[in-house]
């Protein structure tokens, strides 16, 4: 308890003098607003913006009316401060309270084209941001460097080099920018700078991961001493570029005693026979239903090493703070909680209970009150949202009511698998392989498979042939990019592949209960 308590204090101190403390972190709604120029006439109704709580990994899709004119204005709903993507337009940055005004030409690609007006904070880190990043980086795009191992010594001294530079600036108070930018500016400004060279040698780790696991701790030699500024600060969770991606591979290809093992630590039987028992030699923890005589038997089989959940999280974490010699750092709480918010999907049988057990697990681990704000807040939701109803399909417009109504007229009276796919995606293309023989095998029975794609993405020419090629059946449906977008917001998704399912009275239910119901 003591040591909680000293812990929770040299956070708070570690804290002050920073502009940006836990109350930006809380939820609450931002403006967005401007106008698309040069918009071709009837194309694009609404503006999709996709949000992410970077503490839990729960993604969000909500959508902003645009005029014929081009113009739009609307209220975004945030878990918090953050980078947010704009469809077709590209990253920007929005704090809970703040405006921002854009203007997007939408003749040209995503990310470019984009200018920034207004005076707030938010608008102003937008404006800063590019002529700040090409001063430090030129036009190299870092984390897309193609690095050969051999290259890897010389190449993360370049990273580290270029992080202890942009620190050296940010103590000194002398980023190159204008007379009078704030403090909270600044620090969102300064970790914009430090995510570029640090994601670069996360990705660099991920290209040579088989060659490197073994040696990561002299790989990351360089992080315990710039702690502070890459895992023990807020801020890195308020970067423009794909700050899921720096989270993600912060817990995947750093804190990998944290982020690997979860996934083979379920124990999912309950059975006793020393036969059935063979699986559990690889496995941690107990299952579900805890039964005493199961308990012996596995202590028989695993020794000492048979561990709850608790036991499990404490002695990863520790393992990550002797392996590079950390202390429990902000970075890795937020790890930490998004272990408890593993997405429940097709693949992922969690009850609530075992989430619950999870959240008792974790949560001592959580000392920063940011982080535990999330968390809590989080998994208050999450009760509230599995109270048992079965969940119907969420519009969040009329419009995509409408437009989905009229798809699944036809098929009226079956459940459907619903695919959305799409022509460059690899795994969307080998899942529809693979849904091949059972397309066959249930042909007559009242369920359709509905493969959902977006035609400016996907030739409707050269998707129709490969699905001829291929011989994929099932009923194949093209929409427009702004059908697309109403899809994205109607079900939540932002990318492919993205597969649910529906039961012939239209809720929606994971694609094992609509194989349970067809006798699969």
């Amino acid at each position: 308890m003591k040591k909680t308590i000293l812990t929770m204090l040299l956070t708070l101190v570690a804290m002050i003098g920073q502009a940006i403390d836990e109350y930006h972190f809380h939820g609450g709604t931002a403006v967005i607003k401007g106008r698309l120029v040069n918009k071709p006439i009837g194309d694009g109704t609404t503006l999709s913006v996709h949000t992410v709580n970077l503490f839990t990994d729960q993604e969000q899709i909500q959508s902003i009316p645009v005029a014929a004119d081009g113009t739009f204005n609307g209220t975004i709903s945030l878990p918090h401060s953050q980078a947010v993507m704009l469809k077709d337009v590209g990253h920007v940055f929005l704090a809970v309270g703040d405006t921002v005004e854009l203007t997007k030409d939408a003749t040209q690609g995503e990310e470019d084209g984009v200018t920034f007006s207004g005076h707030t904070t938010s608008a102003l880190i937008n404006q800063l941001w590019p002529a700040l990043k090409k001063r430090y980086f030129g036009d190299e795009q870092l984390s897309n460097q193609s690095v050969s191992l051999e290259e890897i010594p010389a190449w993360k001294q370049r990273m580290v080099k270029l992080m202890d530079a942009i620190i050296a600036d940010i103590k000194a108070d002398r980023l190159p920018l204008p007379a009078g930018v704030n403090a909270y500016a600044k620090e969102v400004l300064g970790a914009c700078l430090l995510a570029e060279p640090f994601e670069a040698t996360l990705r660099t780790f991920r290209s040579h991961m088989m060659q490197l696991l073994g040696k990561r701790a002299d790989y990351y030699d360089f992080v315990a001493e710039r702690e502070q500024w890459l895992l023990n600060n807020p801020a890195m969770m308020l970067v423009i570029d794909k700050p899921d991606y720096l989270i993600g591979d912060v817990g995947n290809y750093l804190l990998i005693d944290i982020a690997f093992l979860k996934g083979r630590l379920y124990m999912g039987s309950h059975d006793n026979e020393l036969a059935a028992m063979v699986d559990y030699k690889s496995e941690f923890f107990l299952p579900r239903h805890y039964d005493a005589a199961l308990h012996r038997s596995m202590l028989a089989l695993r020794a000492d090493t048979l561990l709850t959940k608790a036991d499990y999280y404490r002695k990863a974490a520790e393992a990550a703070h002797q392996t590079f010699h950390l202390g429990n750092n902000f970075m890795q709480q937020v790890v930490l909680t998004r272990q408890i918010f593993t997405r429940v999907d097709d693949e992922d049988n969690t009850t609530p209970d075992q989430k619950a057990a999870v959240f008792a697990a974790v949560i001592p681990l959580i000392t920063n009150p940011i982080v535990s704000h999330q968390a809590v807040e989080a998994y208050r939701q999450y009760v509230i949202s599995s109270e048992g109803k079965p969940q119907q399909i969420a519009s969040k417009t009329p419009e995509a009511d409408a437009l989905f109504e009229r798809l699944i007229a036809p098929y009226k009276g079956n459940a459907l698998y619903l695919d959305f796919w799409a022509m460059y995606c690899g795994p969307c293309k080998t899942d529809m392989l693979n849904q091949r023989e059972k397309v066959e095998r249930l042909k007559d029975k009242p369920v359709r498979f509905l493969y959902i794609c977006d035609e400016r993405d996907s030739s409707r020419e050269k998707a129709e042939k490969w699905m001829q090629d291929n011989n994929i059946k099932g009923e194949h449906i093209f929409v427009t990019h702004e059908e697309w977008k109403l899809l994205n917001d109607k079900f939540q998704f932002y990318a492919v592949p993205f597969v649910t399912a529906m039961d012939k009275e239209g809720n929606i239910i994971t694609r094992k209960v609509l194989d349970k119901l067809l006798g699969e």
